[in-house]
């Protein structure tokens, strides 16, 4: 008996997670941009997907509800790759929409009208390739919208960095967990409750995480647009942008040596580019070059080297002064480019250099 309520607790959490976040997505359905509301459509899928799940664990499916679960199946990873998209505003055209969801329906409407085991073996064939798809594709957009917001703002916390970062993670770890789970199949879980939660805990927590990550971000893509077209672009079409030249150089180099520009609080490369009269384009080309990195990188890099002197000159100074005085938009920020850059905390790098 205990067993038995232990084993249909395990299989009812993944779906209680995804039925609680689709329901606090719903209640704020006004205030979502077009991501939150694609991630709520994907919780959606996955909590019946999931009740699916729970159901075959302890009652039994119908022929009907596995239908079901074939459709949900093979329609979550679409979605997520649809919110993806919606994330970094890459857009889909109606063609590739239907690419990702058609063939669910379709393997859906085969397996209701002609009940056996060809269905499930194209359903999984068709699993394999949908991960594999968006795995790589995913991973390339994220990286791109994460590379972009690198190369335009000096502080990148609160603009959605740290969530594509965990977002690569999940997609990833989901992804491997998907691929072997569907390798070995469901019978394969119902021997033991043990490879039951094997299976349950890592599906349950990383949908926490995603829907909790994706329900906190605020800044979105759109914005991101809108303030990178608003910024001056003097140079014209960037995409036709000549290579910078060394007296561009030599004025980022004033801007940065002399002016100390960097202190300048949410600072962005068109800050920059603006006191330098030239463009996005030839200074994100310069730092590129010169500097080896991003221009987030690089602007960090000179707070953290401008706040180890304020560290070395008033030891007595609050952490939090000093990451203020060095230009860094909040405490974290400052202690994770100096680790960073350094290696060390900020008290251990003082403490080793006093």
């Amino acid at each position: 008996m205990g067993t038995t309520i232990i084993r249909i607790l395990f299989c009812f959490t993944p779906f209680a997670v995804c039925l609680f976040w689709f329901l606090v997505f719903a209640v704020h359905h006004r205030h979502n941009d077009a991501a939150k509301k694609t991630l709520m459509c994907f919780l959606g899928v996955s909590s019946t997907l999931y009740f699916c799940h729970a159901l075959y664990f302890t009652t039994g499916l119908s022929h009907g509800m596995e239908c079901l679960w074939t459709l949900c199946s093979l329609s979550v990873y679409p979605l997520f790759f649809l919110y993806v998209c919606r994330l970094t505003s890459h857009k889909l055209s109606p063609a590739w929409l239907a690419l990702l969801f058609v063939p669910g329906i379709v393997c859906a409407t085969a397996k209701l009208l002609f009940p056996g085991d060809l269905a499930d073996n194209v359903r999984k064939v068709l699993l394999f390739l949908q991960i594999s798809c968006v795995l790589y594709k995913g991973l390339n957009l994220l990286r791109t919208y994460d590379r972009q917001l690198k190369d335009f703002y000096a502080d990148t916390e609160g603009r959605d960095v740290t969530a594509v970062k965990h977002l690569l993670v999940a997609v990833v770890v989901t992804s491997a967990c998907s691929a072997i789970a569907n390798a070995l199949g469901r019978d394969y879980f119902g021997q033991s409750i043990w490879l039951l939660l094997a299976v349950m805990l890592p599906f349950t927590t990383l949908l926490f995480a995603l829907s909790y990550i994706g329900f906190m971000r605020n800044f979105t893509a759109t914005q991101f647009a809108t303030e990178t077209a608003d910024e001056p672009t003097p140079c014209g079409d960037e995409d036709d942008a000549l290579p910078y030249n060394e007296d561009l150089g030599r004025k980022i180099e004033a801007l940065m040596t002399d002016e100390e520009f960097f202190l300048t609080k949410n600072l962005t490369i068109g800050d920059v580019a603006k006191r330098a009269g030239s463009c996005r384009t030839y200074v994100s080309q310069y730092i590129n070059a010169t500097k080896h990195m991003s221009f987030s990188d690089y602007i960090n890099h000179l707070r953290v080297e401008y706040a180890k002197k304020l560290l070395l000159e008033a030891q007595n100074e609050k952490i939090i002064t000093i990451s203020e005085k060095a230009g860094f938009s909040s405490e974290q920020s400052f202690y994770r480019n100096f680790r960073k850059f350094t290696g060390e905390s900020p008290s251990t790098w003082q403490n080793k250099h006093a």
